[in-house]
């Protein structure tokens, strides 16, 4: 490069030389002015002489490796894939969201169709509280039976034991609701009944198929319930149309009169009673809500999130006992029509 630049430089001289050697002067003039030219020259050399030295050393520079520059370059190369990531992670983020709210659209409809739908409402005489479908299959004679599970304190007056109504004792009222919430009042027989459960099995008396019955979870499945397993429960809250909750399992271990409960965080009140209780994962059926916990001091005040449930275990055993085992396992048969009236469990051996 410093070649370049003295060429460049006797360029320049030699047309200074040109320019004043065509302007016409003296003998002495012409001497003054070749020093003054000799002079200049010589510093114009000098001058380039140190820009070429100074090129020459940002040439070295350029030429070997900058660690400060290499470490500068590093992190624009790092701020550029954190930026490039965050991007990424921007569109994932927001990828997620669409889908969730996709999710929730259907999941709204899983969970009508799964807990809503199975849900009725059965209005005993003088009282009025939840149920839950559980089956509508082809019985032995060839027709529909659809049965109802709820609880036996609803329908208490229709089943006492001692009553003195003759049988056939008196229909219990379902209402069955529709996709669009409409109610379709249905009678149906109480064909066995459980004091200490507090448990009631319902008849529809129709021939007519429903294709909304509850899924049951297995033994296994209720046997892997513990504490803080997330539920829903519905029912029909002070005579309400079924009304969903939310809770959990709060305990595995309440006894009443004997009798082996759980209980639940979810809010219920009169009229929860008999309405069904489901895993919130799965959306299947663990158990039938069957009373509340209640502060006695100085007035009877219920509290809503001590809820008491019978576990589904113990309605298989009941069921089982009873020779309704058919209900929730498809190996069982069921037994041919009697036309009897509601059978205790008791009356079974239990």
């Amino acid at each position: 490069m410093s070649g370049r630049i003295a060429s460049a430089a006797v360029l320049l001289g030699a047309a200074a030389l040109l320019v004043y050697a065509s302007r016409p002067a003296t003998d002495p003039q012409r001497t003054a002015l070749e020093a003054d030219l000799a002079r200049e020259r010589q510093e114009n050399s000098r001058r380039l002489a140190v820009i070429g030295d100074r090129l020459d050393r940002l040439d070295v520079r350029l030429g070997k490796p900058d660690g400060a520059l290499e470490d500068l370059g590093k992190r624009m190369d790092a701020v550029a894939v954190e930026v490039a990531g965050t991007d990424g992670t921007l569109r994932g983020l927001r990828d997620a969201v669409a889908r969730l709210k996709k999710d929730a659209s259907r999941d709204a409809a899983l969970l009508d169709r799964s807990i809503l739908r199975p849900s009725v409402q059965v209005c005993g005489h003088g009282s009025v509280g939840g149920g839950t479908l559980i089956r509508s299959e082809r019985d032995a004679d060839g027709t529909y039976g659809t049965y109802i599970l709820t609880a036996l304190h609803v329908v208490r007056k229709s089943g006492d034991r001692e009553s003195t109504v003759p049988a056939p004792r008196p229909p219990v009222q379902v209402k069955i609701f529709s996709e669009s919430g409409e109610a379709e009042p249905v009678e149906s027989d109480l064909v066995l009944l459980d004091d200490r459960r507090d448990l009631a099995l319902l008849k529809l008396r129709t021939t007519r198929y429903y294709p909304i019955a509850a899924r049951l979870a297995s033994r296994e499945r209720v046997r892997e319930t513990t504490v803080f397993t997330p539920i829903y429960t519905v029912g029909c809250p002070l005579g309400h149309d079924p009304l969903p909750s939310f809770g959990e399992i709060t305990t595995l271990h309440k006894e009443v009169n004997g009798e082996r409960f759980w209980m639940m965080s979810a809010p219920t009140i009169f009229g929860n009673s008999g309405g069904g209780v489901f895993h919130r994962e799965t959306l299947e059926m663990i158990g039938v809500s069957a009373m509340i916990c209640t502060f006695d001091n100085p007035v009877s005040t219920p509290v809503p999130h001590l809820g008491i449930l019978v576990p589904l275990d113990s309605v298989f055993d009941w069921l089982r006992d009873n020779k309704y085992a058919f209900l929730y396992d498809v190996t069982a048969s069921a037994p041919a029509p009697s036309g009897s009236a509601a059978v205790p469990a008791a009356a079974s051996g239990k």
